[in-house]
């Protein structure tokens, strides 16, 4: 028991970076620097302030492989240092037929 212990404790550990995720603020970063980390790490949380002040904050990916069930990687844009940056985030998928 106390070997199954130790080796779980290892495993987890073994895990823990594969589990974080990189948040980023967009308009301190070029277009191409943004896109470029989403491509490395597949999916990284962009913040950036809204119009109004306050920090708004999203899940960014590479494809519709990183979003769950009943989601797909939709265009989206964020703010960056160079301008509007065409990224894709998770979004709902809809039924459309009746």
């Amino acid at each position: 028991m106390r070997t199954i212990a130790i080796v779980a404790a290892g495993l987890v550990l073994f895990a823990s970076p594969a589990l974080a995720i990189s948040r980023v603020e967009s308009r301190s970063r070029s277009c191409a620097s943004i896109q470029e980390q989403i491509a490395k790490e597949r999916a990284v949380i962009l913040r950036y302030p809204s119009r109004s002040g306050n920090t708004l904050y999203d899940r960014y990916v590479t494809n519709s492989l990183q979003c769950g069930s009943g989601y797909y990687a939709g265009r989206s844009y964020v703010p960056a240092a160079d301008g509007s940056c065409p990224v894709y985030n998770c979004q709902p998928t809809t039924n459309l037929s009746p």
